[in-house]
């Protein structure tokens, strides 16, 4: 799945909101830098308390249109939805997938691999092993690529 990247507005947008929210949720009349006369205490009968979070909600919006989708969307449906991998589904905090690990030590074993014939390949009477590797690995992977492109015409029978 594919989302627009948040960008650093849209996060510190989504700072404010969750500042402004954990006051609300800890009791507390959301207050910014500046405001001296600001209660202490949220009162959600009071209609200027009201107002005053509406306004300081809406802020966030006006600083970053959109936002919400981008931050709360892309961690949920994108980052944390399990069928992408991204995030370790066994962990209880935020850890890379497994599957990275996997990856990472097979990256390292190939460039240990290629770093030992570097260290021997001035003895070898072909020429340089790794840029002849690396040719191949080129070509192979241009004839998957237009394998992959070029349509195959249905088989007799099936």
């Amino acid at each position: 799945m594919k989302m627009t990247k948040a960008s650093e507005k849209d996060i510190d947008a989504a700072g404010n909101a969750m500042s402004v929210l954990n006051d609300i949720s800890s009791g507390y009349c959301p207050a910014r830098d500046g405001e001296d006369d600001a209660p202490t205490f949220f009162d959600p009968d009071d209609k200027a308390h009201l107002r005053k979070f509406y306004d300081l909600m809406n802020a966030t919006l006006d600083a970053a249109p959109g936002w919400p989708g981008r931050v709360i969307g892309g961690m949920c449906y994108v980052i944390l939805f399990d069928k992408n991998e991204i995030v370790d589904p066994a962990a209880d905090t935020l850890e890379i997938h497994p599957r990275f690990a996997a990856i990472e030590a097979q990256r390292d074993e190939m460039l240990a691999a290629l770093q030992s014939i570097k260290a021997v390949e001035h003895v070898l009477p072909f020429g340089n092993l790794c840029d002849c590797i690396q040719c191949q690995f080129v070509r192979a992977r241009s004839a998957g690529i237009k394998a992959r492109a070029t349509p195959t015409a249905p088989q007799e029978g099936s």
